[in-house]
């Protein structure tokens, strides 16, 4: 089923009581979205689609820039897929810039939405998600902010952890739904180890009322994961290591074919990558603790 927006921040604020979360995985193409919901489905566990503004006309042209028509074409598979499915499934607009991109995507039915502000200044960042919240509310669409900066995206300045007083002013401020926490994690590939800090997630979620967000999770050890909800995480943003996963398929049946001498074709690609990413996110999932909701 397609989770509404009411309908997610049940599923979240279920995790943040009962100390368990749910997966927000990105979504880049119909393959990883159906890898991510057969999983779900496989273990009967809700879960969160993440997709990008992908159809934005302020964008430089590139790979990950989509037509208008491309954007409404990958939406309906998706929406449809959703719809369909035998769990609860929310799509959520990921780290969006933008007021215009969130925009776009409550006119595209998202029922959640993430406005990233967080390299700007407390009180520029606030303005900008309570003027999103002011939006998308009154749709019965829900909002996530984030305070503290997680590092690695493209112009990142690095890890600000995330300060208590801040977290708690900030919620104050926007009148969000959820909030996204710096606590040692970064976005993609890990270089080397990250230090999370557990004590800094309890603290603040001691305090705070919103379901606690930890993004740039993929490649963190079980441990690290079970620590980080045991302390106050419920949602828990994935993205680079399921498409190292199913590369890393698609590369090992790609030697194999050239070893046999065998012809290769893009079905048999497109399964190998559905099925290892599929085993990697049903994992993942269990090690999230992610619990049956039902409505």
């Amino acid at each position: 089923m397609l989770a509404n927006g009411k309908q997610a921040k049940a599923i979240w604020n279920a995790a943040r009581e009962g100390h368990w979360a749910m997966g927000a995985f990105n979504i880049m193409d119909m393959i990883t979205a159906e890898a991510v919901i057969s999983a779900a489905e496989e273990l009967d566990v809700p879960v969160c689609l993440q997709m990008a503004d992908g159809y934005n006309p302020e964008a430089p042209e590139g790979m990950n820039r989509m037509t208008e028509a491309q954007q409404h074409n990958f939406d309906t598979f998706v929406i449809n897929r959703a719809k369909d499915a035998t769990v609860p499934v929310v799509l959520h607009l990921d780290h969006c810039p933008t007021y215009e991109g969130c925009i776009r995507a409550l006119r595209r039915g998202m029922p959640s939405v993430m406005l990233d502000a967080s390299q700007q200044p407390f009180d520029d960042n606030a303005a900008l998600v309570k003027k999103v919240v002011e939006a998308a509310h009154p749709c019965g669409c829900i909002v996530e902010g984030e305070i503290g900066h997680v590092g690695g995206h493209p112009n990142s300045h690095g890890v600000i952890y995330t300060e208590v007083e801040d977290a708690v002013r900030y919620e104050e401020a926007t009148g969000c739904d959820l909030t996204a926490i710096s606590i040692g994690t970064v976005h993609g590939y890990y270089a080397t180890e990250p230090v999370l800090n557990y004590d800094r997630i309890a603290e603040i979620r001691a305090v705070a009322k919103n379901p606690l967000v930890m993004h740039g999770s993929s490649g963190l050890r079980e441990d690290q994961f079970k620590d980080a909800i045991k302390a106050g995480i419920s949602k828990v943003n994935f993205a680079t290591y399921i498409q190292i996963a199913g590369g890393a398929a698609q590369l090992e049946l790609a030697k194999k074919l050239i070893e046999e001498d065998r012809r290769p074709m893009m079905m048999m690609f497109n399964n190998a990558g559905l099925n290892a990413a599929r085993d990697y996110l049903k994992m993942h999932m269990t090690i999230f603790g992610t619990q049956k909701v039902t409505f």
